[in-house]
């Protein structure tokens, strides 16, 4: 047996423990997210309230995710997901839109 095959092995031993982990953990998470949400929506008295509710449910469609190994709803690639309508990406300069 080789290094090449001695790490392989390893690697998935380290997979499967991250996957139990994981499953343990992503309840917590969801409770820890919509904590933050909230905290973070009241100190800004709500003025970007969408936005929140936007990363905050991207958030817990990831966390679903891997909890039950399916994809999101919408996640149709690995881009940010700031674009307009026209699809083209939004103005990393510009502000909030409100």
């Amino acid at each position: 047996m080789g290094f090449l095959d001695k790490a392989k092995g390893l690697a998935d031993q380290a997979k499967g423990k991250a996957g139990e982990l994981a499953e343990k953990a992503g309840p917590g998470a969801s409770k820890g997210i919509d904590a933050a949400k909230e905290r973070v929506d009241k100190a800004t008295g709500g003025k970007y309230h969408d936005q929140i509710e936007s990363v905050s449910n991207k958030v817990e469609g990831v966390i679903n995710k891997d909890q039950n190994g399916q994809s999101p709803k919408g996640d149709e690639g690995s881009g940010s997901g700031n674009a307009d309508s026209t699809g083209k990406p939004d103005d990393p300069n510009a502000g909030p839109k409100n």
